[in-house]
């Protein structure tokens, strides 16, 4: 089984999860720290209460908001144990991207197809090209 956890600063990450949910259904193997409010002053015990419940085998995959910040710092710890994945950078692409993926393909593969979808997903949307219907108004 493949656990994920969505850890960021502020309540980025419950925003994250509603949207997630809005659109693929209720997540029973996501859990969502939102750090340093009032309901999570430190995310390192979430951390390791979710470990703590995995069995051999099992797959823990953090996703971080920003390398070198507290909450990715304090998950880069946990590398030692090899259950353990971490992903930083992390937006709402990669998150859907990760937590759909096929609990077969192997967790390093699922993280790499999500941050190539992610990096897909980033555009600057004034040099694409406009639509037709566009086109056509501006001939006026």
């Amino acid at each position: 089984m493949r656990k994920y956890i969505l850890a960021t600063h502020g309540k980025m990450a419950g925003g994250m999860q509603s949207t997630l949910e809005m659109i693929a259904g209720a997540q029973e193997n996501l859990t969502c720290i939102n750090a340093y409010t009032e309901e999570c002053s430190d995310p390192m015990p979430v951390f390791q209460k979710v470990i703590a419940g995995c069995e051999a085998g099992d797959e823990v995959v953090i996703m971080t908001d920003l390398f070198g910040g507290s909450v990715n710092n304090n998950a880069m710890t946990l590398l030692e144990n090899e259950q353990v994945h971490v992903v930083t950078g992390i937006n709402l692409p990669a998150v859907i991207s990760l937590v759909m993926s096929d609990e077969e393909t192997p967790a390093a593969e699922a993280i790499k197809e999500a941050i190539a979808d992610a990096r897909e997903m980033l555009q600057y949307c004034n040099e694409l090209p406009r639509s037709p219907q566009e086109e056509e108004e501006e001939d006026f």
